[in-house]
């Protein structure tokens, strides 16, 4: 329960400096706590990664504020941290859907969020199959994209796998996959003050793309099949909040291996995935 509990105090930290520009990654050393580690839990746990979760809840307070009416929109704004009105009222828009004007009318139709609180529920049926397994590391070849740690969120994520696939890459890198593992692999790492995630396939061959090596070791591998950004996220989920609690592993956090076994479409209703979760021991 201990992460549990690491969770709801850092998300107490967010609370508590809600209108300020949160360097996660300082704030994380100075806890003495590995980032990437901290992000795939923190994510799991409340489906969002933390700057996703502070700007919606800064724009859900925002929308109270603007609904209660006390303040101008100005000195709304200002307050949490906007210096321009114009940009202010550009990302509410961007966020909520409608001008900041129109907030008293539709209030109750905006998609606000409360601060976050949670259950971890162990069940003795699995939500998904899963077997443990030695792996050799192994090469991987593709693409890769830096992500900085204090504006990470998922969207971002997607977009650059989706332009991997739509532009052909994926395609490409498929040429390629000779290697131990067969499919498109996505590999999570947190390099150098960044979270970097590479795109791409076990390769053998020589080839036009980034390289770099898996860790070896213990893995439980979850599979599910769905459209693959859901089906992950799920499935990361219910490591977190449910499996762990009852098989009770050390879980190795400092990177994320997913891999694509079908289809090659993320968002086809019937592609199969594979989470592989890191163990400790």
């Amino acid at each position: 329960m201990e992460t549990v509990n690491f969770v709801e105090k850092f998300i107490v930290y967010i609370e508590d400096h809600l209108r300020e520009s949160i360097d996660y990654d300082q704030v994380l050393m100075n806890l003495g706590v590995d980032s990437k580690s901290f992000m795939t839990i923190f994510t799991s746990l409340t489906g969002m990664t933390p700057f996703e979760y502070q700007e919606k809840r800064r724009m859900t307070e925002i929308a109270y504020e603007l609904y209660e009416g006390h303040r101008r929109l100005i000195d709304i704004a200002k307050y949490y941290g906007y210096r321009d009105a114009e940009v202010f009222k550009a990302k509410y828009r961007e966020y909520m859907g409608i001008s900041p004007y129109d907030t008293e009318k539709h209030i109750k139709k905006l998609d606000l969020m409360e601060r976050i609180s949670f259950q971890v529920v162990p069940v003795d049926q699995p939500g998904y199959a899963s077997r443990i397994m030695t792996i050799n590391g192994f090469r991987v070849i593709g693409v890769t994209k830096h992500f900085l740690l204090k504006t990470y969120n998922k969207a971002e994520k997607y977009e650059f796998i989706k332009y991997v696939e739509t532009s052909g890459v994926t395609e490409e890198l498929l040429k390629y996959n000779d290697g131990p593992v067969k499919g498109i692999i996505l590999y999570e790492r947190y390099i150098d003050g960044d979270l970097v995630l590479m795109v791409g396939v076990a390769s053998n061959q020589s080839a036009p793309f980034e390289e770099t090596y898996t860790e070896s070791g213990e893995f439980a591998v979850f599979n599910g099949q769905g459209n693959a950004y859901e089906t992950i996220d799920d499935i990361y989920r219910y490591i977190f909040r449910r499996w762990r609690f009852k098989a009770q592993p050390e879980l190795d956090c400092n990177f994320s291996i997913e891999v694509i076994k079908s289809a090659y479409d993320f968002e086809y209703n019937d592609t199969k995935v594979q989470v592989w979760q890191a163990l400790e021991y």
